[in-house]
């Protein structure tokens, strides 16, 4: 039985999901840039635009995963999970080596080491996130939210690390990077694998859910408290390794749930007939469906993220065909809302709009993430690992807290979800503003700032899009879409902010020995002159992109005015099914495919067997 039970748990679709947590907890170590750059900097006499070239070859790596979205429907998750761990290991162990000395690549082979190895999160993010999508078929969105949002952790989980093991040691902290991940990644191949979802919801479900978020906000607020201890108070390493031990057990906490419930078991009180009548009630009539026309409920989940939009979308613009209805002509027409390819979304002024506004938000936010380290160097400011903490705990408030806050307000005022991504966009340009000042208490809210906008922008976007454009073709459209975020980083990164420091740092030498004093070799530039005139411009970039979302806020008004619609007559029909079932006499509700089946109605008499051919042909579950 012991033997039976650990099969089981195994392959418990619960144990997949909390590994796919932990697997994301370890694939946001890009956002750890900023904690070795300035050391890569001087170990390969990097000047600024250099150290930004390779921060961009960063951002491609950790944003391009189009391979790994075709390979994991051809192949399968260990297998994607291999070859991420594979390049991670590989790559980050060359990029050890590079930053150690004992090698010494030219830089456009760094940039191919660097890109190589954060395209390994690619690979993880995809197998995990599909597989665990498939598992939870009616949670999807909620599932998204939590695995979207531990990679957002995952940069201050790793930035106690290095406080706690390895500081100021940039070297052995590679090392550790290029290790753990892949470890997690060949241990989760053999537990992240779709697995056969039950055909009726445990009502334990919610209370899971509700386990894993409480777990993921007390990680966040506890990070965050730690880093401002470490950042205001001299702690010595024996305390920092205690606040990471702590860290730790609070991040194994979700195996509580494959522990506690995975045992394979179905929700107490189920029951399953050998007439298996596929069949679906309506309080005014009893309706069997024919092979195409499967009645499914137009929202599946209470919880705000992209997916549960977008099946709502799909299910009842695309043609009506899940709601049981006949094709209509209008489908011969893609409309916004409707599925699209990839080829039909491009040709839409929709599609552009979105792309443009994601460039100048989320470029502009990877390139003040990546120059944190020399911002806060040409401020005297020895707060790096701050920095890069609170940037990565709110980063995981954004993406958790925006798809809430917009699904709310969509489901109760229409409100269309790009009118979110406006916000999130001016938030983003008062973080450059406050970083533009250069005082060094402002630092720290400008990194809240940046944190939360950046990691609102990919939520809102994996909502909008779906929406927009559908789900049918959502994995091509996802990662061009996220190309934007890559394009923007180069050019503000590269062509504005590594020419605008260089250009100070050769204007400061210039002085130097104009005053008969020697040139210095160390590219660095010192003070607020450094990035101000970068911020200024970036914030000025979040602008234009705040004209391109009003813009798309005004064309997609229909599209959510509809989904309201839609959302207030489901309610309505919910509310009359109750009124109706408090006052009919029902079987109970798992007597036929989980369905309530009124006692009057013609299903339930054909399904009215003999006590001895329901013993003989189902036996019945009571646990």
């Amino acid at each position: 039985m012991g033997e039976l039970s650990l099969r089981k748990l195994l392959k418990d679709r619960w144990l997949g999901l909390c590994l796919g947590l932990w697997m994301q907890a370890c694939g946001g170590i890009s956002y750890v840039f900023s904690l070795y750059s300035a050391d890569l900097k001087r170990t390969m006499s990097y000047n600024q635009e250099m150290i930004d070239g390779l921060g961009t070859a960063k951002d491609i790596g950790g944003n391009v995963g189009i391979i790994s979205g075709l390979l994991i429907d051809v192949t399968s998750a260990w297998f994607v999970l291999l070859v991420g761990g594979c390049l991670h290991f590989l790559f980050y162990t060359l990029l050890y080596l590079s930053a150690t000395g004992q090698i010494s690549p030219s830089h456009w082979q760094m940039c191919i080491i660097i890109m190589l190895g954060t395209n390994g999160a690619t690979w993880f993010n995809t197998a995990v996130l599909v597989t665990c999508m498939r598992n939870f078929p009616s949670d999807r969105g909620v599932v998204v939210g939590l695995l979207k949002g531990f990679i957002g952790l995952s940069g201050a989980i790793f930035t106690q690390v290095y406080t706690a093991v390895y500081a100021p040691n940039t070297g052995p902290f590679l090392l550790f990077c290029a290790s753990v991940p892949p470890l997690v990644a060949f241990v989760s191949m053999l537990i992240i694998q779709p697995v056969e979802t039950p055909k009726q919801k445990d009502e334990s479900d919610k209370l899971k859910f509700k386990i894993l978020y409480v777990v993921g906000l007390v990680l966040a607020f506890y990070l965050m408290a730690v880093i401002l201890i470490q950042d205001f108070l001299v702690v010595s390493k024996g305390v920092s390794g205690f606040f990471m031990a702590v860290m730790l057990v609070i991040l194994l906490l979700p195996g509580i749930i494959p522990w506690r419930w995975g045992r394979g078991q179905q929700p107490r009180g189920y029951h399953k007939l050998a007439v298996d009548v596929p069949m679906s009630y309506s309080p005014s009539t009893v309706h069997t469906p024919t092979k195409h026309h499967h009645l499914e409920p137009l929202l599946v989940s209470k919880t705000a993220t992209a997916i549960d939009v977008a099946n709502k979308i799909h299910d009842v613009q695309n043609g009506g065909i899940k709601a049981g209805l006949p094709e209509t002509p209008s489908k011969l027409k893609t409309r916004l809302g409707q599925d699209h390819t990839l080829l039909q979304a491009v040709n839409t002024q929709d599609y552009w709009l979105l792309f443009f506004a994601m460039g100048c938000g989320t470029g502009s936010g990877l390139t003040a993430i990546n120059n944190l380290a020399q911002m806060a160097e040409s401020l005297g400011s020895r707060s790096i690992g701050a920095f890069v903490a609170l940037v990565s705990v709110w980063n995981f408030l954004g993406r958790m807290g925006s798809g809430y806050l917009s699904e709310h307000y969509m489901n109760r005022h229409a409100t269309p979800r790009p009118l979110f991504l406006l916000v999130v966009q001016l938030v983003m340009a008062s973080a450059h503003l406050l970083f533009a000042s250069s005082v060094p208490t402002l630092l720290y809210l400008a990194s809240v700032l940046v944190g939360l906008a950046h990691g609102a922008h990919w939520t809102l976007m994996v909502a909008t899009s779906s929406e927009l454009f559908g789900l049918q073709h959502f994995g091509a459209l996802y990662n061009t879409l996220s190309i934007s975020s890559t394009i923007g980083s180069y050019i503000l990164s590269v062509k504005l902010a590594g020419y605008l420091y260089d250009r100070q740092v050769a204007a400061a030498e210039a002085l130097a020995l104009a005053a008969g004093q020697g040139a210095s070799s160390s590219h660095k530039c010192a003070g607020p002159e450094c990035f101000r005139s970068t911020f200024l411009v970036m914030a000025c970039v979040c602008g234009v992109g705040c004209i391109a979302l009003l813009r798309l806020v005004g064309r997609t008004k229909k599209v959510y005015r509809d989904m309201y619609k839609q959302q207030q007559a489901k309610d309505a029909l919910k509310e009359n099914e109750e009124r109706l079932d408090a006052t009919s006499p029902l079987l109970p509700k798992d007597s036929i495919n989980g369905e309530a089946i009124r006692t009057d109605s013609p299903i339930y008499k054909a399904s009215t067997l003999s006590d001895a051919h329901l013993r003989h042909h189902a036996p019945v579950r009571t646990d």
